[in-house]
């Protein structure tokens, strides 16, 4: 079973450590090589230099027969004749056989071993000059302990240079999580109740700070949705509260009374009870599904249609004239039942604070279908605009005209119309009196 893996901090640090010491580890192994080829090259120039100079004495005629040495003690000359019997040498192997054979042909090459330099290598090369064989030969020790000395230099000196990436990189990446570390610090202490709660943001504006701020952007909409949670079900709790008391002291009046009559009357009164409790129950139940994003059906809509619709069910009502202007055919993309519900609710909103006259219009704007609702009633203030959007909400003259609603209607439309794509607004009236609704909804794209 494998155990846990490193974190981000140990796991970046070991990955580049690793990783620096591949380079120069590549890098050592190339400096080597051509500081080996390098100074090889410099050795194979010395010998041919070194060739052509006996060479020419050869031909002149006026080699001795001791070679004199070059400046370089690690070079060796070596004149054979013909038989392969050494003629001329330096003195430093005056009186050593051939070091090669005159079969041995030209060319550079290199010798593991030559009957002197102490085991070193050598660089030799054999030039034929006439029936004479010339052969020079230079160590390539001093080459080779310069490149061992920069091989064990550089064995040194990389266990020293990887211990201070690590630390460096350690200590840097330390640094660079600990904004990360004390945003995990914060949000491990935010409790259910912390609807403000932020976390810090760093002073760098770079990725963690975007986090941060993604973090308190989402924090501030988890604390926004807790907020409106909690009103919501302590405005539910005291809506429901309401019905469930009456159709008790209903209950309990009959109860006192055992006639007939009372319960006749109590049946009546615990019928309307229980269809305002159900009519509050299922839009409780429609908001807890928009507010869980629920997928809607969609269909194509002939939104002109429903605003007939929705005319002939006010014209029905006998409260209110209804004036209605020509409506162009329209059709946007939703589910027409809900739809059908936020022309309702305006309407019946219109008709509940209208004077005399509801007026329905619909109207092509683009890519948008706009349906407006006026009435000519009292109108609505603009600071009370937006608030009468907010669920469980009624005025205080809407209250009193329509004790029985539950303050959800306009809420629930507003809600479909975003579910929808579009959006439920309040505008000023141009008749400078009553209210003006306006739904506004993406056409169909086809």
């Amino acid at each position: 079973m494998r155990g846990p893996r490193p974190g981000v901090h140990t796991s970046t640090t070991l990955y580049a450590t690793a990783a620096v010491a591949i380079v120069l580890a590549l890098a050592g192994i190339s400096l080597v090589a051509l500081l080996r080829t390098t100074l090889t090259t410099g050795v194979d120039a010395s010998v041919r230099t070194r060739a052509d100079e006996i060479a020419a004495l050869v031909q002149a005629g006026t080699l001795a027969t001791v070679v004199p040495a070059a400046q370089d003690e690690s070079s060796v000359v070596q004149v054979l004749d013909g038989a392969g019997a050494v003629i001329a040498s330096t003195g430093n192997i005056q009186g050593e056989p051939a070091l090669v054979a005159p079969s041995a042909g030209g060319g550079l090459h290199t010798e593991a071993a030559l009957p002197i330099g102490a085991g070193d290598r050598f660089r030799v090369l054999t030039t034929q000059v006439g029936t004479d064989t010339v052969v020079v030969a230079q160590s390539l020790g001093p080459a080779d302990r310069a490149v061992t000395s920069a091989g064990t230099l550089l064995l040194e000196v990389l266990p020293v240079v990887l211990a201070l990436v690590a630390l460096i990189t350690w200590l840097g990446v330390g640094r660079a999580l600990a904004p990360l570390e004390q945003i995990r610090r914060r949000t491990a202490t935010i409790g259910a109740g912390e609807v403000t709660a932020q976390v810090p943001l760093p002073r760098t504006r770079d990725e963690v700070y975007r986090l941060a701020q993604t973090m308190n952007a989402m924090l501030e909409r988890i604390g926004d949705a807790s907020a409106r949670q909690r009103r919501f079900v302590a405005d539910a709790s005291h809506e429901l509260r309401s019905p469930l008391a009456t159709m008790q002291a209903v209950l309990e009046v009959a109860q006192g009374r055992d006639e007939l009559a009372v319960w006749t009357v109590a049946g009546t009164e615990l019928q309307a009870e229980q269809v305002r409790m159900r009519r509050l129950v299922e839009d409780l139940l429609l908001l807890a599904r928009l507010d869980g994003n629920a997928p809607i059906v969609r269909h194509e809509v002939d939104l002109d249609d429903l605003v007939h619709e929705a005319a002939d069910a006010l014209r029905r009502a006998g409260a209110v004239r209804v004036d209605v202007d020509p409506l162009p055919a329209l059709r946007v993309n939703g589910d027409p039942a809900q739809l059908a519900r936020v022309l309702q609710n305006l309407t019946d909103n219109a008709r509940r604070h209208a004077r005399t006259t509801v007026h329905l219009a619909l109207l092509d704007r683009g890519d948008r279908a706009v349906v407006q609702v006026r009435d000519d009633g009292p109108g609505i203030a603009p600071e009370d605009r937006e608030r009468i959007f907010e669920r469980f909400t009624r005025l205080d003259e809407a209250r009193a005209r329509d004790r029985g609603g539950s303050g959800l209607g306009l809420a629930i439309s507003r809600e479909i119309a975003r579910a929808h794509g579009g959006s439920l607004e309040v505008l000023d009236s141009e008749a400078g009196t009553g209210a003006v609704f306006e739904v506004d909804l993406p056409l169909w794209n086809g």
